[in-house]
């Protein structure tokens, strides 16, 4: 069988169903000329920086457990105590973000009237038949001053998104079923800690908690390497190495099975094109690609898939001496309204968070622009970008020195967007498909956008094709 693509998805689907089918023959076609997508990690000067995600939750099993599968348990890298505290940059300073619904209502983060109408959810939530804006649910829940104050930030840090485009049901459908199965969201919560506080006692209470290596919900990523340690040990295990600048650029059907013409020239001569029969493919790339591909065989289902739109984004890792950086640098980091003056999304405290990812006695400052409702950060030049960002880091944290260590990178189509009618088009999709035995879709384009959400969807592809039945 085939799986293109070599990002997160790919390469544990690969590794999953390596282990689930051994004898099977897999190859696994990657366009770029290293793996990993967008999951990549530049190692430099006693600096280490993520350029896509910079870690993920213990909060539910599936990465952890794939790391401990390919034998990174000891490598493990849980975030420092301190980056428990976030702030948000607001009326010209960082204010401390709170991480408990009651502590809102004392917050400078929410205005307040915003708090005052915030504080009655109890007593206004209520249920909502039918899809809505990550905004319109926050509005409807706490009202629109919170939801004007808060739900960018709600967004930003995980899909660098417009909260009055993204479809709370399909983001966060976690939400949906909180407000379903309680009406009111603090209901919900209060119900939610009460549960926690008797699982914690039936487990032995806080020493157990205590006794776990990884604590539960925290952020992990790994002591050398960052997050590309994991990409590298996956493609280490497979039996057969990755085929690295071999994009695939057409699928057909062949039989029973499928036929993958793969380009062997990256000017396009199609003389060193190859084609190869396989049983069954994965389409892994991001949604875009997969549009390409499907198009011939299920055009309905490429329409769809080309619906789904992308923000770009700039990353910046700066270094800088600890004593030009005046502010204490006590947290995971802030995020930013827009509104504010301060044109970045947010700023990540990387060398708080992962103690090591900067030489002793300097900062590692992770700097995350664009987005959707910045596109015009993309198409800066270079020079000019970065002095953007600088220009961001004098405002909110007093920075005034030029950067000792600068590397960036410029993602154009950083990470899907779940706009409304998302989950139309995914049913759009799997109906298309439902006739294309052996063809199946995997990535954070459809059903999450996190490091856990694609091992995830690896797990659910691995489990469908070894049992020999169809998603």
């Amino acid at each position: 069988m085939a799986i293109v693509g070599a990002g997160i998805t790919g390469l544990a689907t690969a590794y999953l169903l390596g282990r689930a089918r051994p004898a099977w023959h897999v190859e696994v076609y990657e366009a770029a000329e290293h793996i990993g997508g967008k999951a990549r990690t530049t190692v430099r000067d006693g600096y280490t920086v993520d350029w896509g995600p910079n870690g993920f939750l213990t909060t539910v099993p599936e990465t952890l457990e794939l790391a401990r599968q390919v034998g990174l348990e000891d490598e493990l890298q849980p975030a420092s105590e301190a980056a428990r505290h976030r702030f948000l940059y607001r009326d010209g300073g960082l204010r401390p973000l709170p991480t408990r619904p009651p502590a809102f209502l004392a917050s400078e983060v929410v205005p307040l009237g915003g708090r005052l109408r915030a504080a009655l959810e109890l007593a206004l939530g209520g249920r909502h038949d039918g899809e809505e804006s990550v905004h319109a649910f926050l509005a409807r829940h706490f009202g629109h001053g919170f939801a004007d104050a808060l739900a960018d930030v709600f967004v930003s840090g995980i899909t660098a998104g417009d909260p009055r485009e993204l479809s709370l049901d399909a983001l966060f459908p976690r939400l949906r079923a909180m407000e379903r199965a309680h009406g009111s969201l603090v209901r919900a919560l209060i119900a939610q800690q009460g549960a926690a506080r008797r699982e914690r006692r039936a487990a032995g209470g806080p020493a157990a908690e205590e006794a776990t290596a990884i604590p539960p919900g925290r952020l992990t990523s790994f002591r050398q390497g960052g997050m590309q340690r994991l990409l590298e040990t996956l493609a280490d295990a497979l039996p057969r190495p990755v085929r690295l600048g071999a994009p695939v650029i057409r699928l057909e059907r062949a039989g029973a099975g499928y036929r993958a013409t793969v380009s062997g020239d990256a000017a396009g001569d199609t003389a060193g094109n190859t084609a190869e029969a396989f049983d069954a493919v994965v389409v892994t790339v991001p949604a875009p690609a997969a549009a390409d591909l499907l198009r011939p065989l299920a055009p309905v289902a490429a329409d769809a898939l080309a619906a789904i739109p992308y923000a770009g984004v700039r990353v910046f890792g700066l270094g800088f001496d600890r004593i030009d950086v005046p502010r204490a640098l006590d947290g995971f980091g802030f995020l930013v309204p827009r509104g504010q003056g301060v044109r970045s999304l947010g700023v990540l405290w990387t060398s708080t968070l992962y103690p090591g990812r900067a030489p002793a006695g300097k900062v590692l400052l992770r700097v995350l622009a664009g987005g959707r409702l910045d596109p015009g950060m993309l198409e800066l030049p270079a020079d000019a970008a970065l002095e953007a960002v600088r220009r961001d880091l004098r405002i909110s944290m007093g920075i005034v020195v030029e950067p000792e260590f600068v590397e960036t990178v410029r993602w154009p189509e950083a990470i899907p967007q779940y706009t409304l009618g998302h989950g139309a088009r995914l049913a759009a999709v799997d109906e298309a498909l439902a006739g294309l035995p052996g063809l199946h879709l995997a990535g954070n384009a459809y059903r999450g956008v996190g490091v856990n959400d694609c091992v995830r969807e690896a797990r659910r592809v691995v489990e469908v094709l070894a049992r020999g039945t169809d998603a």
